[in-house]
């Protein structure tokens, strides 16, 4: 019956259905077949995998990032991020490394961060004439990191999926997000010394206007240290936090930076709504599928093929990171958490994986996997915003995967490099 299940979902996958239809109606059709269960449990246990409490934080923290993009949050950081290193060869490029950074700890999405910072930086880079394919994987690249950095939306999903704490891996993700920002912004200086004058303009470091733009930019950053601040001190949960998020972004965006209106709201409202029901649509038929397996006993399986043949912690940890690798490369992020935890994470914990080191290194691959063809939801979003194809763009996808690599490499397998701090706030 998994063999059906799965050449079912494959023949949905090739005619181009939507990664939801084909979840559900192959879960739907091999529950028909397998007799053994009434349809009813279709509905019933697609609420259930909605009506969860943990779940709640995404469509809010989305909502909480567009009002902090709206309100004008993307320029200041953009302006504070520049003061800070536009002093360094290849600034620009770092100085869109760095604002995505820390746009990422206020919106969580991926796409949300290429779109914000790209919008504003491409002009810029056009300008100085700066080779446009180098800058739309680098975007894409940098907007990737906002799963990885607190809070993010796929931390919210693995939590519910697992069990971990998402406080916990919150704060796993912080020091490895920070890694890939400095390895991009090491690429990108490696990139300017090969380059042309165009990666030599450099701006001269002026610490006043360093405090300017800071305390420009202070209220939005305010919200990361209140969400994790909260979260780990016991204050609200995390979705609770997402709620405070909302209202904090409110009252930034309209009464501190004044750029919200009333007027601004119903699209604000609308457009945070359509992009959180198309991953709760996800989320729903995904927990179909994920209740099914677990029902026939996949993950005990797997866990049986997998001791005899791979004998070691290590050897999993190489088979994790190729799996999700590839995984990553054609299936979208969401989807991928709903569908693979239930597989993987009992392998993970029968070989004595920590849930967060589990957790973080899911979310690096899939946050590579945004910038890797042919699905790479980042790059088709930067490709948008400067006008390039994927085609062009590719010789400088290989390298920016590699720096991401290394950093994913060292979080495998020196886990104590971050993970002692969720264990020190724990």
């Amino acid at each position: 019956m998994l063999g059906f299940l799965f050449i079912c979902i494959l023949c949905l996958f090739l005619i181009g259905a939507p990664i939801f239809v084909a979840l559900g109606m192959g879960t739907t059709l091999s529950i028909m077949l397998e007799g053994n269960f009434p349809l009813v449990l279709v509905p019933q246990r697609m609420f259930a995998g909605l009506d969860s409490w943990p779940i709640m934080a995404i469509p809010m923290f989305m909502l909480a990032g567009n009002l902090m993009d709206q309100g004008g949050m993307s320029k200041r950081i953009v302006d504070f991020a520049s003061a800070s290193i536009g002093f360094v060869k290849g600034s620009l490029a770092m100085v869109a490394v760095l604002a995505s950074m820390i746009f990422a700890a206020i919106s969580g999405s991926a796409t949300a961060g290429t779109a914000a910072i790209g919008s504003i930086m491409t002009p810029a880079f056009k300008e100085k004439g700066y080779n446009m394919s180098f800058v739309t994987v680098l975007l894409s690249a940098a907007g990737s990191i906002g799963p990885i950095i607190p809070p993010s939306i796929l931390m919210v999903l693995i939590g519910y999926s697992t069990g971990a704490s998402v406080g916990q891996l919150f704060l796993g993700g912080a020091i490895p997000g920070v890694m890939i920002g400095v390895a991009l912004m090491v690429y990108s200086y490696i990139h300017a010394s090969r380059g042309g004058d165009a990666y030599i303009q450099t701006t001269k470091f002026d610490p006043k206007e360093v405090r300017r733009t800071m305390f420009s930019a202070l209220p939005g950053l305010g919200l990361p240290i209140i969400i994790i601040g909260g979260i780990i001190s016991g204050i609200f949960s995390a979705t609770e936090a997402a709620a405070v998020a909302v209202v904090y972004g409110f009252l930034v965006g309209m009464f501190i930076y004044k750029e919200i209106t009333l007027k601004d709201l119903p699209g604000i409202f609308v457009k945070s709504a359509q992009t959180a029901a198309g991953i709760m649509i996800i989320t729903g038929c995904a927990y179909i599928f994920a209740w099914f397996i677990t029902a026939k006993q996949l993950p005990q399986l797997l866990i049986q093929v997998m001791n005899t043949f791979i004998t070691s912690k290590t050897a999993f940890l190489i088979f994790l990171n190729i799996a999700l690798f590839l995984v990553g490369m054609f299936m979208e992020s969401f989807s991928a958490i709903i569908v693979l935890m239930p597989i993987l994470f009992p392998v993970a914990t029968a070989y004595g994986i920590d849930p967060i080191h589990f957790g973080v290194i899911v979310c690096i691959n899939l946050a590579i996997g945004y910038v890797t063809p042919p699905y790479g939801a980042t790059l088709f979003v930067a490709c948008g915003l400067t006008g390039k194809s994927v085609r062009e763009v590719f010789p400088f996808v290989i390298p920016t995967i590699l720096a991401m690599l290394v950093v994913l490499i060292i979080v495998t397998y020196l886990p104590q490099t971050y993970l002692w701090l969720p264990q020190l706030m724990g």
